[in-house]
């Protein structure tokens, strides 16, 4: 099934000229870049299950544009403790991709649905979750990143968690997730080096280069004020930056022989209904593997032992 990236509000509409014109050099630039940016047209993602997530962009002065994060919920099923752009499924009712990021927004963290602070910039290509080996391809979701510019952030000082989904609601500056580190103003506040939310020998950014079902794949890690910037949120902010700041990290984005995301993304779509047609057989035939969920491992690139998964998954 396509979802409509259309039926959004005006790209920058209504962005009060004042406000504008206070913003440093730098996020005027990236908002002109990200207003610029061509929305993708949205192919048929079949039977992958699709969701979308708000990349909230704001500046408060003197600082840079940053952009707001939640911690997910350790309850949480998947991705306990874990840093999100808030978000979630696309429901059948949801008539744009803008709308399910804008509702998910409002019921994680209150963001008011008909704040006039809020203007729709662009919406990224589409991303594709990446597994470990052994997990099913009906695990995959797609997700469609949806860019705003919240023009007065003192609505943020009023966000509200909730408390089943969200655990701590923060913010990070993008260029940070483009340089590999943050700006100087914004180190004093950064987790503590070999503390719980940030184990890792170096200081700001942390790769490992792992192999899951679709290839292999470098998974990219930022220190910030909470819970590391890590998995898929990771590689839609690396994307967002690049198109903000109109330049590429100053890293290596992929591992050696890791396909993009449009490459991964038309392999499982081909291959899903598939999979799922000769899972179904299977099952009729009486070779249906035993039900629920599994420890499954990330392969090691270098051919060393593999890394356990923190979560299970439906096997393949």
């Amino acid at each position: 099934m396509a979802v409509q990236a259309q039926s959004a509000p005006d790209r920058g509409g209504a962005i009060p000229p004042d406000v504008f014109s206070r913003l440093s050099v730098d996020s005027r630039e990236c908002l002109q870049r990200l207003l610029a940016h061509p929305e993708p047209a949205m192919p048929d993602f079949g039977l992958v299950k699709q969701a979308a997530v708000l990349i909230g962009l704001f500046e408060r002065p003197g600082m840079e544009l940053e952009v707001l994060l939640t911690t997910r919920a350790k309850t949480m099923r998947r991705q306990p403790s874990q840093t999100a752009l808030p978000g979630g499924r696309v429901d059948l009712e949801d008539e744009s991709v803008y709308h399910t990021a804008r509702r998910e927004a409002s019921e994680e963290v209150d963001l008011p649905l008909d704040s006039q602070h809020v203007h729709y910039l662009t919406t990224l290509e589409p991303v594709i979750t990446v597994l470990p080996l052994g997990a099913h391809h009906r695990n995959h979701i797609v997700v469609i990143p949806v860019v705003v510019f919240i023009s007065d952030p003192t609505i943020l000082d009023g966000l509200t968690r909730n408390p089943d989904e969200v655990d701590f609601i923060f913010s990070h500056p993008l260029r940070g997730v483009l340089d590999g580190f943050p700006s100087e103003q914004y180190r004093a506040g950064l987790e503590r080096i070999g503390g719980e939310w940030w184990p890792h020998e170096e200081e700001f950014h942390s790769i490992s280069d792992r192999l899951g079902v679709t290839g292999p794949h470098r998974m990219h890690r930022f220190r910030t004020s909470k819970s590391p910037i890590k998995g898929l949120t990771s590689d839609i902010l690396i994307q967002a930056a690049t198109v903000a700041y109109g330049r590429p990290p100053t890293y290596d984005i992929y591992a050696k022989d890791q396909e993009p995301f449009t490459a991964i993304l038309s392999t499982v779509v081909a291959e899903l209904p598939g999979i799922l047609e000769q899972d179904e057989k299977d099952r009729l035939a009486g070779r249906v593997q035993e039900k629920g969920e599994k420890k499954v491992e990330w392969g090691a690139i270098d051919g060393g032992p593999g890394v356990r998964s923190a979560e299970s998954w439906s096997a393949a």
